[in-house]
């Protein structure tokens, strides 16, 4: 998944490097008044912001809630009173994190929140023999590990939280590859053609299909098999 983080303090700072050693795809900004750009133009699971932000132009929680109603919004706020927690939780805030939290407790708890807003009350998604790990960011079929670049791997989780639905390359490109120097949209090509290899062995219980001119769609044999546990 990716995240969206707005870098205003040092904490902030501190939880985006430990977000991007465990691998999580990341877009940055030192500049929350652009925010609403990224949100607009690189969509992101999860919006992770200082408190103390919401008082600049357009960053409402107000606002940030009624131009993107569905993306989670976790705050950070060192010394916030209980008042002033419920306030924003009312306000549209899914979380109120404290930065001195043990930074492996701050990630759970965004995992948590970002696959919940896909549906998700554990991090294991499966489809039949395929099993994907959200948290440790691996795929098995039949148990066995599947192995799979990092940006391979966003491909499948990316099209596999939208299961039969037709995902667009750009969609893709702003997704595993975010503000980088952007590829030769066909590169994902490469990437569908490995990962139908690897699924091969699937019998058929998943596949993707290649709209032509428009995307790639994930197709489970099953949807009554797509369960977190």
């Amino acid at each position: 998944m990716r995240y969206l983080i707005a870098e205003t303090s040092w904490p902030l700072m501190t939880l985006a490097k430990t977000l991007v050693d465990a691998g999580v795809l990341l877009t940055r900004t030192d500049r929350p008044e652009d925010i609403p750009h990224f949100l607009h133009t690189t969509p992101s699971d999860l919006l992770i912001l200082d408190a103390g932000d919401l008082d600049r132009p357009g960053l409402s929680l107000a606002n940030l809630r009624r131009s993107h109603p569905d993306t989670p919004i976790a705050l950070t706020a060192k010394d916030a009173s209980q008042v002033q927690i419920v306030r924003w939780l009312q306000s549209g805030a899914d979380t109120v994190l404290n930065p001195g939290s043990s930074p492996e407790e701050i990630m759970m708890v965004l995992s948590a929140i970002a696959r919940r807003a896909h549906g998700l009350a554990q991090p294991m998604l499966r489809y039949g023999p395929l099993a994907i790990n959200l948290q440790t960011r691996k795929a098995y079929l039949t148990d066995c590990p599947i192995k799979l670049s990092p940006k391979v791997y966003e491909l499948l989780e990316y099209i596999a939280l939208r299961p039969r639905q037709l995902v667009n390359r750009a969609a893709l490109l702003g997704h595993v590859y975010g503000l980088e120097d952007e590829p030769d949209p066909r590169v994902f090509d490469v990437y569908v053609c490995n990962l139908r290899a690897c699924l091969a062995a699937s019998d058929g219980a998943v596949d993707i299909e290649t709209v032509r001119g428009s995307g790639y769609r994930f197709v489970p044999a099953c949807l009554d098999g797509a369960i977190a546990a």
